[in-house]
């Protein structure tokens, strides 16, 4: 628990730093929070994610689930706080994404690479802002033990749309993302991320597989 308020608070100085000015919400682009690795078909993981991004904080817990066939599919629903100046909202988060795993790692292709389709909703003060995102994700496992501990670093590009009632205007936005995994109990993860591109943003997540 110490090391993850640590992290916390260390993504939090990195990304208010000279950030005094208040300024209006302009985002509320999520973390990403997975690998390219797909989930076997009936497995489960459910845990909770922290995105600290520019003026605003959310906090969601997750379900993820492996349909077979290489799709997954996750679910997530929390609160956002959003920062204006002295005025700080609170809304709350929806969403829900469609992972396709496109290649598979083996002993000749040195990478695992999906394809995912996510959709976030928040409503704000009565308004709603929503994001559609298509997302190009690579990753590699690194085990560390033969009983299933391992390390996974992952990244990749995404593709975002932002619109609704709380915005002036439709937002397309492009995003680099990168983070890892770290599986520290066979049935045990947990999540450090950074995605940058027209905002900076960053994160922290835990997950349990049963």
């Amino acid at each position: 628990m110490r090391k993850t308020a640590l992290l916390l608070t260390i993504l939090r100085v990195v990304l208010v730093t000279g950030q005094a000015v208040a300024a209006p919400l302009e985002t509320l682009t999520q973390n990403e929070f997975i690998t390219a690795e797909s989930l076997d078909a009936g497995l489960t993981q459910a845990g909770i994610h922290v995105t600290i991004g520019e003026r605003y904080q959310s906090y969601y817990p997750t379900i993820r689930y492996g349909l077979g066939g290489m799709l997954e599919v996750g679910a997530r629903f929390g609160a956002t706080t959003g920062g204006t100046g002295d005025d700080e909202k609170v809304g709350v988060l929806a969403g829900a994404d469609l992972k396709f795993q496109v290649v598979k790692q083996t002993e000749g292709i040195p990478v695992d690479m999906a394809v995912d389709l996510s959709f976030d909703t928040h409503i704000v003060s009565g308004k709603n802002v929503s994001e559609l995102t298509f997302s190009s994700i690579f990753s590699r496992a690194l085990p560390l033990t033969e009983r299933g501990y391992k390390l996974s670093p992952y990244g990749g590009l995404e593709l975002s749309v932002l619109y609704g009632s709380y915005l002036p205007d439709r937002q397309t936005d492009f995003y680099v993302f990168a983070g890892m995994e770290w599986k520290f109990t066979q049935k045990s993860m947990m999540y450090l991320e950074l995605k940058t591109g027209e905002h900076t943003l960053g994160g922290i997540g835990v997950r349990f597989e049963y």
